[in-house]
């Protein structure tokens, strides 16, 4: 009987852990992707789809570090099956070559707040003379409170570039920065405090000059995210110096 009763109990404390951390609110809200960024050269598309059988209404927008809205957004309404595009051409926000700019595609449901499950969204982005996709990220509807990330390599002429963004309608306050091989701090860090309401932003970038000497030669690093307050939702970029097209996206794990 005492040994059921241990069972029992064992049975009972993990359906316990697993409500515990099903009940962990996931950071969710209209905004669900993490920054992405495009070149002069280079359009972020927006795409957004009906899962069938149901339809999808939502609004589809980007913005920038400031929260501020770029482009044009668009109010939809999509039959089972249909879908739509919003396109935002870094032409329109870029005044030279291989300048970035880091940019938040948004989609919410016809309210503001979250849409319908039905409302499947990707961010792509693309070359403009050649159509190709070089970054493809899924929207989510939620990430981990603590973003984690895996080593990632960087060479001399390339930049690890580590974004950070409110995820609304709570701020996100931390530190961002960078590890090595053994887990130690390499290169600047960050401290972050971000204001949720329009989903502010900012980034940390590691130049791959200040790991390596010579061509050819590689040094892989961890970005590191420690939230303290709030949620923050990360991505990893890295992009060419010269270009200043990215060459690896790093999304982070959907909750």
């Amino acid at each position: 009987m005492k040994q059921h009763t241990l069972t029992l109990g064992f049975f009972l404390a993990l359906v316990t852990a697993n409500v515990t951390l099903a009940q962990v609110p996931p950071t969710s809200g209209p905004t669900k992707f993490p920054m992405v960024g495009i070149v002069r050269g280079q359009t972020l598309l927006l795409n957004l789809v009906a899962y069938p059988p149901t339809p999808c209404s939502a609004q589809l927008g980007v913005q920038d570090s400031n929260g501020t809205v770029v482009g044009q957004s668009q109010n939809l309404q999509l039959l089972p099956g249909q879908s739509a595009v919003l396109a935002v051409n870094a032409n329109s926000l870029t005044t030279a070559f291989g300048q970035r700019v880091e940019l938040l595609p948004t989609v919410a449901g016809p309210d503001g707040t979250m849409p319908a499950a039905s409302c499947v969204a990707t961010a792509e982005v693309i070359d403009n003379f050649l159509g190709v996709t070089t970054v493809l990220a899924p929207g989510a509807v939620g990430y981990p409170p603590q973003p984690f990330f895996g080593m990632l390599g960087v060479t001399l002429f390339q930049t690890l570039r580590l974004n950070v963004v409110a995820y609304p309608p709570t701020p996100c306050i931390g530190q961002i920065g960078f590890a090595d091989r053994n887990g130690n701090p390499v290169g600047p860090s960050k401290a972050v405090q971000l204001i949720a309401g329009p989903g502010q932003a900012t980034f940390l970038d590691l130049a791959g000059s200040l790991l390596v000497s010579a061509f050819g030669q590689r040094a892989e690093v961890r970005p590191v995210v420690t939230v303290t307050g709030g949620a923050c939702i990360a991505s990893a970029e890295v992009y060419t110096n010269v270009i200043g097209a990215t060459a690896v996206y790093y999304p982070p794990q959907p909750f």
